[in-house]
Formats: C-alpha cells, sequence, structure tokens
C-alpha cells in the first residue's frame, strides 16, 4: 500500500511538471488549449493506480552498460533450497494505519462530492421556469450544472439585467455547457478525492476551474462583447456573491468560478487570444501524450554490452577473482526494506566467495533469519539472482536479488516439555527447563531464540549426566490466532555406569 501511493504521488507530480515545461516550451497560453491538456493529465492521474498494479511497463534503455567481467555474465540465476510457495501478503500494522488513514480521508470527500451531486440534481428539477430561462433562490449568480445535458440556472434577479448584459452572461454559460465543464469539474472532484493526500490534485482542480472560466470569457469577448462592459457585469455578480458568502448555496458541490482578479486583468488588458491552429494543437497533444506515457509507464534501465552474445555460457565460480558482496536488493512487499538490506550487506559485505552460488545462497539465508528472528515464522526467501557489476581491487563486485514473501507475523504461544519415552517423567523440573529459553508467552516467535534455548538445553542435561539427551522441537500452528505452539520432546539417555 505505501509503495503504491509513494509511487502514484511520484508519477502525478512528475506528469504535471512535464506537462506544465511542455505547454511552456511550446508556448500555449490560449485556455482553452490549456483546459483541454490538463483534462487530459486529470483523466490519466485517475487511471495511474490501476496502471502502476497492472498497466503495461516499457524500459527506457538510455543508462550506459556496466562494465562486463572478463567471461562471465551479468545475470546468474542461482538455485534456494526453499521452493517457492505463494502466500498472501503480509499487512503489517504501519499499512494497516496507512489504508485506515487513506480509506477515512477519500470517504469525507467521497461522501462530500456524492451529496452534492444529489443536491444538483435536486436543484435542475426543482428550478422554475420563468420566460424560458430556469431559475432558483439558492443561486446568487448564474450557474451551468448537469454532466450529458447542462443547463442555465439564473438568480431570482436576472430581470433587472440589462440586455446587453444578459446577453454576455448567456454567452458565457452557454459555452460551459457546449464545453461540458461541469462534467470535467465532477471528475477532478472525483481525482481531488482518490489523491486528497497529495498537492497536486488540489492544484488541478482549481487549475481546471479557472481554466474553463477563462475559456469562456475569451468565448465571450471573440463573440463581439465589450470587454469593459463585460468586467464590469463580472464585478457586479462578484459583489453578490460576496453578499450572499457562497455563488451555489449547495453542500459538496463546487461551482465553477473564482479566479477574478486574474480573469478581469485578461479581459481588460490582454483581450481574446489567437486560436491555436488545428495541426498545432495536435503536436502539442501528441507531445504531451508521448511524455505522460513515458512517466506513467516508463523504467529508466541499462544498454546491454555489446560483447555479450545469445550462447554465452556463463561461470558461476572463478578462482581468479573472488566473489564479494557489493549491493542488496530486496523485493515484494515487505517491511523494513531498508533494514533488511543494511543488515545484509553488515553480514556478508567484507566476506570472499569462490563461487556466486555461495554468495548468493547465504544472502538468502542471512534475510531469511532475519524474518524469522522477528516472527515471521512462514518467510518465503525465492530463489536470488546474483548480477556481477564490475571487477574492482581484484573483486568481483556482486549485487543479489532476493524476492521474500513475510507472510504473516507470528507470535508464540504455549512452550511444553515431554519426554520421548511415554510414560515417564523428565528428570529435570519443566520450569528448570523452561527458563532456558528467552521467549515469554506472545512474544514475537523467534526461530533463532528456540534454537539458543535447545543449545541451552543440552548443555543443562550433559550438566547433569545427560551428554547423550536430544530435545527434539515439534511445533502446532494456529493461523487464525497467529500463534505457534511448541512441544520438545526430549529423549533422556544418561551415562552408563
Amino acid at each position: 500500500m505505501e509503495r503504491l501511493l509513494v509511487e502514484c504521488a511520484v508519477r502525478a507530480l512528475l506528469l504535471v511538471g512535464v506537462t506544465a515545461a511542455t505547454l511552456f516550451v511550446m508556448r500555449v497560453k490560449q485556455a482553452a488549449a490549456k483546459h483541454r491538456v490538463w483534462t487530459g493529465v486529470m483523466v490519466l492521474m485517475l487511471f495511474l493506480p490501476v496502471w502502476s498494479l497492472w498497466g503495461p511497463k516499457f524500459s527506457l534503455r538510455i543508462l550506459p552498460p556496466l562494465p562486463a567481467v572478463s567471461g562471465a555474465g551479468p545475470i546468474v540465476a542461482i538455485a534456494s533450497s526453499q521452493a517457492a510457495a505463494t502466500q498472501s501478503p503480509n499487512i503489517s500494522s504501519w499499512e494497516l494505519f496507512l489504508l485506515s488513514t487513506y480509506l477515512f480521508g477519500f470517504a469525507i470527500l467521497a461522501v462530500r462530492l456524492v451529496l452534492g451531486t444529489i443536491q444538483t440534481h435536486r436543484l435542475v428539477h426543482r428550478a422554475v421556469l420563468q420566460d424560458g430561462a430556469r431559475v432558483s433562490s439558492l443561486c446568487v449568480s448564474p450557474v451551468t450544472v448537469g454532466f450529458f445535458h447542462p443547463v442555465v440556472i439564473f438568480p431570482q434577479s436576472w430581470r433587472e439585467w440589462e440586455e446587453s448584459r444578459l446577453k454576455s452572461i448567456l454567452t458565457h454559460e452557454k459555452e460551459h455547457a457546449r464545453r461540458r465543464d461541469s462534467l470535467t469539474q465532477w471528475f477532478a472532484l472525483l481525482n481531488r478525492a482518490v489523491f486528497w493526500f497529495h498537492p497536486v490534485a488540489w492544484w488541478l482542480e482549481r487549475a481546471l476551474s479557472g481554466l474553463a472560466e477563462e475559456a469562456c470569457d475569451e468565448a465571450v469577448l471573440e463573440r463581439g462583447h465589450n470587454p469593459r462592459e463585460y468586467a464590469e457585469c463580472l464585478l457586479d455578480l462578484a459583489r453578490s456573491v460576496s453578499r450572499s458568502g457562497a455563488r451555489l448555496n449547495v453542500v459538496g458541490m463546487a461551482a465553477p468560478g473564482g479566479f477574478l482578479q486574474r480573469r478581469l486583468r485578461k479581459i481588460i488588458e490582454v483581450g481574446p487570444r489567437p486560436r491555436i491552429s488545428g495541426p498545432w494543437m495536435g503536436l502539442v497533444a501528441t507531445v504531451c501524450a508521448i511524455s505522460c506515457s513515458f512517466v506513467a509507464a516508463g523504467t529508466v534501465g541499462r544498454t546491454g554490452p555489446k560483447s555479450l552474445t545469445a550462447n554465452q555460457n556463463f561461470p558461476q565460480s572463478s578462482t581468479a577473482h573472488p566473489f564479494v558482496l557489493s549491493d542488496v536488493k530486496i523485493e515484494g512487499e515487505v517491511p523494513d526494506r531498508d533494514k533488511v538490506q543494511q543488515e545484509a550487506l553488515k553480514q556478508f559485505q567484507t566476506k570472499e566467495y569462490n563461487d556466486a552460488n555461495e554468495l548468493a545462497g547465504a544472502v538468502a539465508a542471512g534475510v531469511r533469519n532475519y524474518f524469522q528472528q522477528r516472527g515471521y515464522f512462514k518467510v518465503v526467501v525465492h530463489d536470488p539472482v546474483t548480477r556481477v557489476l564490475a571487477v574492482r581491487d581484484g573483486m568481483q563486485q556482486v549485487l543479489v536479488s532476493v524476492a521474500v514473501t513475510a507472510g504473516e507475523q507470528y507470535r508464540l504461544g504455549t512452550l511444553t516439555f515431554r519426554s520421548a519415552v511415554v510414560g515417564t517423567t523428565l528428570s529435570i523440573p519443566p520450569k528448570t527447563l523452561r527458563e532456558q529459553f528467552n521467549l515469554s508467552q506472545n512474544d514475537l516467535f523467534s526461530v533463532a531464540e528456540i534454537r539458543e534455548g535447545l543449545e541451552k538445553l543440552q548443555a543443562l542435561y550433559k550438566s547433569h549426566g545427560y551428554p547423550e539427551a536430544a530435545p527434539i522441537p515439534q511445533t502446532d500452528i494456529d493461523d487464525k490466532a497467529h500463534l505457534v505452539n511448541v512441544v520438545i520432546q526430549i529423549a533422556e539417555k544418561p551415562d552408563k555406569p
């Protein structure tokens, strides 16, 4: 969950950055054109979670190849002693908290959006027809609502407007209806609910609202309306909204509007911008689509070494150049990924191996032990893969990639002792035997602690004259309660007199 949120957040930020740079470089300034481009970004952003999980990916092989080692290929598969097993991914307490927090924030904005949609639907049906215009007391200024059949709703004071003002307002609102701006704004609000944690989603919703207003302003000016009279009309409407406190008194539904100061400056000082030609707009759309596709689906990769051939054999051992661990990559949905990597490097980075299999197997075993010491009793460490990076100081520097399925975290249930011989009792009291183990009930189950306790048991029995005593642990796993119950059978073999 955390990885998905971070990946979507980063890609969304890159989408906005790349698009803004493209619009700037290609000198796109017309509001309608910018609105279309940002609408495409918003739609792509909505699909980012699905694309990140199941969408196609492609590698951008732009980095230089890694140095090839004499006779050694870049990838060597190493067999693991533990077979891969299918297991449900583990959900840690942190991931559960993160998921709960995300769903809580999403629910608040989603409920608000649903309520606003319902209220707006009622507003349309309860509006009164007056001389062919829909009128509602809930509207302070004209507003266009509706998804597939948008309608313009006027305030009750619309009859008092001058004819020129009424025509400019009608032109503005009919342009909203033609462009389906209310539908676009609804999806922008949905995108904000999905990415409520990301400032980009909030900015994008406001940017689309502002661009929609500016695009309709440009349409008004293109139809020959006087810029100063139209600006005064907007000021009068803004004063009405300011006195009322809201443009549309409907809970949860944002009506496009606002950005008055910027709009007035563009109306009076700039005027209508020239329309972008079809071919140039097509080029802008193509560049934006290609760049956004790279951001959404591209991953950076390296070009392959030119000296490698398809049938080349790669040795897994070398006496001339020992193998040493250069880096560890932990794959899969695992907790404490960075900590696992640091521990593996600390444990194995200073050791030398004559065989790549031996190195990868040792790292995989170390990773498995790390999780088994922290309650992940059923952890699965899949087949590790090594990549020889370079030869440095006579050593083959190796990257080991280890895929891990951590599984659920288990705790110690009961720890009991019994004799391997039915009907006999142990010569050492169970309380004394229990003291050899540092684990208490409900502690995170640690395989290392159990092994250490078994060694202490053998030493204890040896001191009591049982050098051949053999403690044999048996586990009973309670998957529902996530407990491991341990029964230790002890075969006491005293010294012969």
